[in-house]
């Protein structure tokens, strides 16, 4: 057995305590793989779904407001009570439903990590092997946002592991985690926001466009980052790279000019042959509320302090 095995072994004899839950399945089954970390708190008879208010500290590692951060291990082979009947296996492989490239706008890396963990540091084990952990995973859950006129509020975001481990003579024990970060009484998505830039920056390029498929770098084929403290340099005033739309004299952000932006006009899909995609690409298109921010501001001149919008935050 690997020196790497070992360590994982002795970690989860040193930590056996915490609680494993199984993530469904049929009994002969159902210990092969038990999710561990977090304890599912939902629903609160039979509990087996993790469900957490935004900055509970019993269940949301992340103090920041507005997202939630939830610890998930994966554990093989579980001696559990519980399930008498279901006895260790020969296990060779793990699998995370999840969209694919990692290039795919729908891509989650959390998920990612998880299956890559277990696929290239855990897994195989043998039926001799038990309670062999992968070791804690962040699951991040950041809130969603709606737009009002004069303000906004958080929504909730739900996601849901689905994966299967596998072996030898179809050996297979399918599971299901659901994860869901609730917003919080007395929070909003506008504290601490200090100008219309500033939530066009929170609300829309880092919750939708800075992520790590798209524009969080100046990487091909766009060349714009639109990370914080990037952003509003890389799109005000400046030209943009696409061939057939620098023919037209086009600018990222022409300020004063909302219709005339392109990147209202990717936002929209009102694009002329050449162009490319609308943006947000392989998502649904933005919501309304929030392109009329966007519009508002260049409207207003594109500036980088001030409110100058009546929709969302004041």
């Amino acid at each position: 057995m690997t020196r790497v095995r070992t360590l994982l072994i002795l970690l989860v004899a040193a930590g056996a305590a915490h609680a494993l839950a199984p993530g469904g399945g049929p009994p002969a089954t159902d210990c092969l793989a038990e999710f561990g970390g977090t304890p599912p708190n939902y629903p609160a008879r039979s509990p087996r779904d993790i469900r957490c208010v935004d900055n509970d500290p019993t269940c949301d590692d992340e103090p920041e407001a507005g997202v939630c951060r939830f610890r998930v291990e994966v554990c093989l082979n579980v001696t559990d009570p519980e399930r008498p009947e279901c006895a260790p296996r020969d296990l060779e492989d793990y699998f995370v439903e999840n969209y694919q490239p990692d290039t795919n706008p729908r891509h989650d890396f959390d998920f990612q990590v998880l299956q890559d963990r277990l696929n290239f540091l855990t897994l195989p084990v043998d039926s001799t092997d038990h309670d062999v952990c992968s070791g804690l995973v962040d699951m991040t859950l950041p809130l969603r946002i709606k737009l009002l006129n004069g303000g906004g509020k958080y929504a909730r975001r739900v996601k849901t592991l689905r994966t299967e481990v596998s072996g030898p003579q179809l050996v297979a024990d399918s599971d299901k985690l659901r994860l869901t970060c609730v917003p919080a009484d007395g929070l909003s998505p506008c504290d601490g926001v200090a100008s219309t830039f500033d939530q066009i920056q929170k609300h829309v390029f880092s919750a939708t466009c800075a992520v790590p498929t798209c524009h969080n770098a100046a990487q091909p084929p766009h060349g714009l980052s639109l990370s914080e403290g990037e952003a509003y340099d890389n799109l005000v005033g400046v030209p943009v790279t696409n061939a057939a739309a620098s023919q037209a004299g086009k600018l990222r952000v022409d300020p004063g000019n909302p219709t005339g932006s392109f990147i209202v006009q990717k936002l929209r899909g009102q694009l002329a042959a050449g162009e490319g995609e609308r943006m947000p690409r392989g998502l649904p298109r933005l919501e309304e509320l929030k392109i009329r921010l966007i519009e508002d501001w260049i409207a207003a001149g594109a500036p980088d302090t001030g409110f100058v919008s009546a929709i969302g935050c004041h």
